[in-house]
Order: structure tokens, then sequence, then C-alpha cells
């Protein structure tokens, strides 16, 4: 069945991926605007503060996943020895591999949710050393922060488990290497991300509301729209077969992937609710779901 929906038909399903999208996107944003999300905020001591650890512990741990973030994509981009990948090519319709080097590596969806998670650290980091000086914090962060938050969470579910239940054993079915996804870099990027975020979760006075169920969505259709200039435009490529418009099952592909993401907004939300309820119990699941979903080691080297 897989295989099926991820050939080509008599007709390419471009146009009706692009109409599902679109209207995905509008249903989002008629969401976002009717919910409110965007004017309420949240007091300035649930997005600055801990009730776990003090301020300059939480100020110290925010900023030190933000610059991790920057190192950690600085040095993709800039690492002279690149990567290999099994891109889709976009004209032969076939996946090849390929050599990557310089910043055209932060194409990738991995790339874009670590980028995210930078700026939600460092925003809500700005916070809660505003609140530690004694300053106000702005409205805008009041705002954005939880926002920022929990979609970078429900993005990181979504990349941890897309490698580690799909990605790695479609490769290694193809006879593909895998070592490319367990440098130390991909390491951080596919685990790290939802261990820290995990933590966060657990350290955060933030709420994650119901009114934030569709910006992880909206970040996922931002990405979609560049991976069609991408291939198009840029490299000539897909990054991730599965995201070629024009195949059999991309329409219910690209709905599996978005609905996915408000799935996984759900788990977050979830586990806030079980944080409010119960600290060793929410800790319990985090752990639990963090173990489940990563993958640090490579399973080819047994």
């Amino acid at each position: 069945m897989l295989d099926e929906l991820m050939g080509y038909g008599d007709r390419d399903k471009g146009p009706d991926t692009a109409i599902l999208t679109l209207l995905f996107l509008f249903f989002s944003l008629l969401f976002i605007s009717s919910s409110g999300s965007l004017e309420a905020s949240q007091t300035q001591e649930e997005v600055a503060t801990s009730g776990v650890i003090p301020d300059v512990a939480l100020g110290t741990f925010r900023v030190a996943c933000c610059v991790l973030v920057v190192f950690t994509l600085s040095w993709v981009a800039l690492d002279p020895k690149g990567s290999g990948d099994y891109p889709l090519y976009f004209k032969e319709r076939e996946i090849r591999p390929r050599k990557v080097v310089g910043p055209t590596r932060l194409a990738a969806f991995t790339m874009w949710h670590f980028a995210l998670m930078g700026v939600s650290y460092g925003v809500s980091g700005a916070a809660t050393w505003i609140h530690a000086s004694g300053g106000t914090v702005p409205d805008w962060i009041l705002v954005s922060s939880p926002i920022l938050f929990s979609t970078s969470y429900t993005c990181a579910i979504l990349v941890t488990c897309v490698i580690s239940f799909h990605i790695i054993g479609d490769n290694l079915s193809k006879g593909q290497r895998v070592d490319h996804l367990f440098t130390w870099y991909e390491i951080v990027m596919h685990n790290a991300n939802v261990a820290l975020l995990g933590t966060s979760l657990l350290l955060n006075e933030m709420d994650v509301e119901w009114e934030f169920l569709a910006f992880p969505a909206v970040f996922g259709i931002a990405y979609v729209a560049w991976a069609a200039i991408y291939a198009n435009f840029i490299s000539g490529v897909f990054i991730y077969d599965f995201m070629d418009y024009r195949k059999r099952g991309a329409p219910l592909i690209y709905l599996a992937l978005l609905s996915m993401q408000t799935c996984f907004f759900l788990v977050v939300m979830a586990l806030d609710r079980v944080a409010d309820w119960s600290f060793p119990m929410a800790t319990l699941l985090v752990l639990a779901m963090t173990w489940r979903i990563t993958t640090v080691k490579d399973p080819s080297q047994g």
C-alpha cells in the first residue's frame, strides 16, 4: 500500500495536493484569527519563571539551549566536509545519493524546526532575564513565548518520530547507509530536541492552550511551500521523497503529516495538563515518551 502511495500515477497530483494544503491553511488561519490567541497573553510570572528552579537557573538553561541551536546550525552550514544524503531528484523522479556542503544543508525540516527551537529559547530566555533584572516583559514576548514553545515541541516530536519510525527503516530497506543520520549534530537535532523541550515543559510555568492548535500546522505548511520552491528553483531535489507533491498518494501523505502535527500538539497539551496536576507523573510520561521515540544508535551497526 505504501509503495503504491509513494509511486507516480498517470496524472500528477500537484493541483490536488495544492488545493488540499491551501484549504488546510485557510481553515488554520481562520481558527487562529477567531481564537484570539494573538491577543491574549499569559502573565509575566507564567512566561518568565519556574516553580521548580530559580529564575537565574531557568534563564541560564534557556540561553544555553539557544546557544546550542546556533552552534549546531552554524556547524551544519559551515562544515567543509558536508554530508551525504539520498534526496529525490525533481526532474528525474528518482532517489540518488548526493554530497551537500554549505548553507543549503539548512533547507531540511530538521533544521527548520531546530531553528524554531532556538527562537523559542531566545525569546523565553529574554523574558526570564528581563524579569530577573526587575524589568517588565513586553507584551509581544508574553504572547509569542507559549506559542513558540508549543509549536517547537510539536514539530520536534514529529521530526523525531519520522526519523525513528520511517526514514531510518526506509533507508535500510533500500540498501542505503544511515550513518549520516548519526553524526553528533544529527543526534542533537533528532533526539536532544525532544529531551530539551520535554525538560522545558516540566520547568515552564507557561500553559499550552488549545488556542495554539493551528500554529504547528501553519509552520508545517510554510515548510511545504519552501520544499516546493527548493525543488523547483534552487536545488532540484526534494530532501524528503515523500514531500513530492506529484506522487499518487501526495494528498493523503500531506494530510497525514498535517494531521500528525495537530495530534502531536494534543500530546504536548496533555503533558502540560498532567504537569499541572502531578509533576512526578508528568516527569515519568515525558521520560517514557522521549525514550520510546528517540534513536541514538545506528541500527545497521548492531
